[in-house]
């Protein structure tokens, strides 16, 4: 199995420092895709963040000077009614399949060149090879690095491989930077704040020490941490933080959750309520919601009909209603709720 060179793995670890320096309430900034771009060589280097359920582009960030042309409603209509279907690597994205993939996995140039995709979509944009790397997120919130290149010069498995690397920092730094995102809100609302909010706000010393907690944080800390009454953190955040808190604190009782974000000194307590979905549930409903036959989604999922008709029994049980426009409304219903 290929590995990095001692050079590349160098240059992957600079990287993700100075996106580290570089963070602030967006992730991905234009100056930020300047930096890949000299990791994984191409002509265009863009970032996207899609709703795929309610067809909605979210985020678009090009790599400065490659050119950033509106091509308005109509280009926006191709892409959602056509490409979205159509672009094989957009499709096993959406399956599940969240590595590093080329178009050429899929399709020689000479395939590509016949086929209506390329014709109404890369042939315009005077693209030829794509390597596109996913942050696994689900479908109503998915978010991609697009690399493109013109002429015959294909990316290599190095290039895939420096992506594959690179995937878990890229999640780590989204997840950053929209803990940053809460944090300022949640800090913006400290003073009109209700002991009843579902998020908190603790700010604590180097030592660990709490210098500042809103009513709502301390009423989480001590309904998740029973006993917990101190000045300090309960033991098992104090852990967690020594432990450098690159991945949330998760913490459950009687049925509900507590999540523990970091930034800086600062973490954010965020109440979840338990998913009335599974994620398969959540999964097929998304392609419901997109029109999808139950035929089409067990292709899509390489599921059998019948299963996707018993998850569809189960979801409807589960939200209270009978017909799959009720059922993709109470869904996305749900979405807009987790959004907020």
């Amino acid at each position: 199995m290929p590995d990095l060179t001692r050079a590349d793995a160098e240059r992957l670890l600079d990287f993700v420092s100075e996106a580290e320096t570089l963070g602030g309430d967006e992730p991905f900034t234009g100056e930020l895709l300047v930096e890949l771009g000299q990791l994984v060589q191409a002509d265009w280097v863009t970032y996207c963040e899609l709703d795929r359920v309610r067809r909605r582009n979210l985020v678009a960030v090009g790599r400065p000077g490659d050119g950033d042309e509106d091509e308005g409603d109509e280009s926006d209509s191709l892409f959602w009614d056509f490409v979205t279907e159509a672009h094989p690597v957009c499709l096993q994205h959406q399956r599940g399949d969240t590595r590093a993939l080329k178009v050429s996995d899929f399709y020689s140039l000479r395939e590509l060149r016949k086929t209506r995709l390329y014709e109404v979509w890369f042939r315009p944009l005077d693209i030829a090879h794509e390597l596109n790397v996913p942050i696994p997120s689900p479908l109503w919130h998915t978010k991609t690095f697009l690399f493109d290149r013109s002429g015959n010069r294909d990316f290599t498995e190095r290039d895939r491989l420096v992506l594959d690397r690179l995937q878990p920092h890229l999640a780590r730094l989204w997840r950053q930077a929209r803990t940053r995102r809460l944090l300022s809100a949640a800090l913006a609302a400290v003073e009109r704040a209700s002991a009843n909010d579902a998020r908190g706000v603790v700010l604590v010393d180097r030592a660990g020490r709490i210098e500042f907690a809103s009513a709502s944080a301390r009423r989480l800390l001590r309904e998740f941490f029973p006993g917990w009454r101190g000045t300090r953190l309960p033991g098992t955040c104090e852990e967690w933080l020594e432990s450098d808190a690159k991945q949330v604190l998760v913490r459950e009782r009687r049925g509900r959750e507590l999540i523990i974000e970091r930034s800086g000194g600062a973490l954010l307590l965020e109440e979840k309520q338990p998913d009335v979905l599974t994620a398969r549930e959540r999964e097929v409903l998304a392609w419901v919601a997109r029109g999808k036959t139950n035929n089409e989604i067990a292709q899509l999922l390489w599921l059998a009909p019948s299963t996707v008709r018993k998850h569809l029994e189960n979801v409807y049980a589960k939200l209270g209603v009978s017909t799959r426009t009720a059922a993709v409304a109470s869904f996305l219903g749900l979405l807009e709720a987790e959004a907020s």
